[in-house]
């Protein structure tokens, strides 16, 4: 079979590895059949991450059941599934907890794409073993095209996940997003909406990235964060710019919120004691997308997101050494289904 490896910056290439088998009765094996890249492949991608190849690449998919094991009771073959981008049991505390991202039962970090926690493949490939498939895997209605679910399993669930306890308990409430690293931003921008707050604001140097956003319903800006914008509840950060970051804290209103999702590997300063005085709350965390898969699934359903419009350009996978050799804001790169269903981006948009 095939897989999407990571050489080093800008390169990609497709290398032949061992067929999967299932290893044990809580098992599947799908077949990515939409996949795309999450913002923090795209810093990889561009070399501006720590992390060095070879790897198996891919954090993000949509996928159709090929086989699962005797115990498995939630998928079966010729599902379509969401594959979170984490590993997990489903079954230890911290998985009960809704920490699906940091579950006990396997190496810390493990996950598909990257080589921590050991290697378990990239959602890229032609097949992808899935350990605790009932745990895991998120049937995707019938009538949610792939290409608007193909980040469920990472990138959209992150706003999900980290806003809606904070307009729930202040609705109405006021998001400025930070945008410029990728689609996290411009997926929170349209939750943030979805989810009750009475102002959006996204922030954003870039005017393609600021037209997708206008087109999602947020007001927009150029920036840089200045008090002139207006007062905010809650600043949400994945732009992957420090000096933005700092400077949004100056927006907040008292008691406020940043909820930073953007990935900084470099060391970045607070204005703490701005910060102390206005009573902020700083929150910065990975995704844990299991728990959240459901609820942005049903926002799809109802039209009240419409996560495709993020999506640059639909490639076919096996031309993905080409394309991410320079990749566009949101690819979607879809290989045909072994099933009757249509290919991902082919029928028409249900959000």
């Amino acid at each position: 079979m095939l897989r999407l490896v990571y050489i080093r910056p800008g390169i990609v290439e497709w290398h032949e590895v061992p067929e999967l088998v299932l290893r044990g009765a809580a098992e599947a094996l799908v077949r990515p059949i939409a996949s795309s890249v999450c913002d923090l492949d795209l810093r990889i991608l561009a070399g501006r991450t720590p992390f060095l190849g070879p790897f198996a690449f891919g954090h993000e998919c949509v996928a159709e059941v090929l086989e699962v094991g005797a115990a498995v009771r939630g998928v079966h073959p010729g599902d379509r599934v969401v594959v979170p981008w984490h590993i997990n049991c489903g079954g230890c505390d911290r998985c009960r907890a809704g920490l699906t991202a940091h579950c006990r039962t396997v190496p810390a970090g493990a996950m598909f794409g990257l080589p921590a926690g050991g290697d378990w493949g990239g959602l890229f490939d032609e097949v992808v073993r899935v350990p605790y498939a009932d745990a895991m895997l998120h049937p995707l209605p019938h009538d949610i095209d792939p290409a608007a679910a193909v980040s469920a399993g990472d990138n959209l669930t992150l706003g999900l996940e980290l806003l809606r306890g904070h307009l729930r308990r202040r609705p109405g409430a006021r998001v400025l997003v930070l945008g410029g690293g990728g689609s996290v931003a411009l997926y929170g921008a349209q939750l943030a909406a979805a989810l009750g707050a009475g102002r959006v604001l996204y922030l954003d140097t870039d005017p393609a990235r600021r037209a997708v956003a206008a087109g999602g319903g947020a007001e927009t800006h150029a920036g840089p964060p200045v008090p002139s914008l207006g007062e905010f509840d809650v600043v949400f950060d994945s732009g992957f710019d420090a000096e933005r970051l700092a400077d949004s804290i100056a927006l907040l209103a008292p008691e406020g919120v940043v909820e930073s999702s953007g990935v900084y590997f470099e060391r970045v300063e607070l204005p703490l004691f701005r910060m102390y005085v206005q009573g902020v709350t700083f929150h910065t965390a990975r995704a844990n997308a299991g728990p959240h898969v459901a609820a942005v699934l049903d926002l799809i359903q109802r039209r009240r997101i419409d996560p495709a419009r993020v999506v640059s350009e639909t490639v076919p996978i096996a031309d993905a050494t080409t394309a991410l050799a320079a990749p566009s804001l949101k690819p979607l790169f879809v290989r045909a289904p072994l099933g009757s269903a249509p290919a991902a981006g082919t029928s028409a948009r249900t959000a």
